[in-house]
């Protein structure tokens, strides 16, 4: 090896989304790879030199070639052949309408060489590549855990700089999404079409509102635009339901998880939207990393800068109802409230025979013991 050149075997834990997978060599790559790569060395090293584009946009001074072994494409969609239907994934919602059809990437390892004749920044890289790795995954929906890339050793988490959770898993895209929706909205499943909930769980961030007295956004959101069909709604279930409960205040929170700037509200025929003068997007603060069977989890610090932000809620034909987020929440407190909920009181009993229960439960186990 050249004493300018600095090499790594990477290990592929999920495939990455790829929107090029039918060319040869489609896996990571160095152009995305480099970029995120240079802004996180100069981040964390100081005095490393660099230049800029014409854009202003600082880039590093080395080369990266990267080389799968063994890479497997495959169809995201799974064929049911039995039932002769589409099988979507659990975690990627169709080919976001760019009209170009996206594959997985899956490569049995990835030899990744980095060029530099800087001795300076050649140390960094090797210092750095294992911390940046921790906190990076790549490709379409990466904070969802996919494109997981780590050296061929046990996770470090305390690379990762903020307090990180896991849970075992043997099914991480199936885990990934019961939990979020636990977090964020609540699940129900339906038996069919006018039939009762195969199984229901009220949200987590619900009753987080409740244990700060605070009303959430989808009670007062029915309230200012259905009131009639949420009254109706009030006379089926008790005080502390998520149709029920009034706080001191209300609050916008589903939407801390992710902007959803748009949202189909199915039983009521009606799209929701969400305007703010400055945010139009905002990503998930929660990052998922899938290291061999265990998914490991994170809030980053983005979510302040939803804080105590006002947006415009509207839908066809009704006055606009004005709602905010709350001017302080920390995730690390609201996961440690996750880590009190007692699933057995929190779903009714007639649900626990469910498997949504037993995996809820197995999540939740990990999460609790997570220190």
């Amino acid at each position: 090896m050249s004493a300018f050149k600095v090499a790594f075997t990477l290990k592929q834990h999920t495939p990455i989304i790829h929107f090029q997978s039918d060319q040869t060599g489609a896996t990571l790559r160095a152009t995305e790879l480099k970029p995120k790569f240079d802004r996180f060395l100069l981040e964390h090293v100081k005095d490393l030199p660099f230049k800029k584009n014409a854009n202003g946009e600082k880039s590093l001074d080395y080369k990266v070639k990267i080389t799968a072994i063994e890479n497997n494409i495959e169809t995201i969609e799974k064929i049911d052949s039995q039932k002769n239907k589409t099988i979507p994934d659990p975690l990627f919602f169709g080919n976001m309408g760019d009209g170009e059809k996206k594959k997985f990437a899956k490569a049995k390892a990835l030899h990744i060489e980095f060029l530099s004749f800087d001795s300076f920044l050649k140390k960094a890289i090797e210092e750095y590549l294992e911390a940046f790795l921790a906190q990076t995954n790549f490709g379409t929906r990466q904070s969802k855990g996919f494109g997981c890339f780590y050296l061929n050793k046990p996770f470090n988490s305390s690379l990762v700089p903020y307090k990180v959770y896991s849970f075992e898993t043997k099914n991480w895209k199936s885990d990934i999404k019961l939990l979020y929706s636990f977090l964020r909205q609540g699940i129900n499943l339906p038996q069919g079409r006018d039939k009762p909930a195969r199984f229901y769980c009220k949200p987590a961030i619900f009753t987080y509102a409740m244990k700060n007295n605070w009303t959430w956004d989808k009670k007062a959101i029915k309230q200012h635009f259905f009131p009639n069909d949420l009254k109706a709604q009030q006379q089926k279930y008790d005080a502390n339901s998520p149709v029920n409960y009034v706080g001191q205040r209300a609050y916008l929170l589903r939407d801390l998880f992710g902007l959803s700037s748009e949202q189909s509200w199915m039983s009521y025929r009606v799209s929701i939207k969400k305007e703010h003068q400055e945010i139009a997007r905002f990503k998930s603060p929660l990052n998922f990393k899938i290291i061999e069977n265990k998914v490991f989890f994170w809030a980053d610090k983005s979510v302040e800068t939803m804080l105590n932000q006002t947006f415009k809620i509207s839908t066809r034909g009704n006055r606009p109802l004005d709602l905010s987020t709350p001017k302080a929440f920390r995730f690390d407190d609201f996961f440690e409230h996750v880590k009190t909920i007692d699933l057995s009181q929190h779903i009714e009993s007639k649900f626990h025979k469910e498997r949504e229960f037993s995996d809820l439960k197995r999540i939740l186990d990990g999460i609790k013991a997570s220190k």
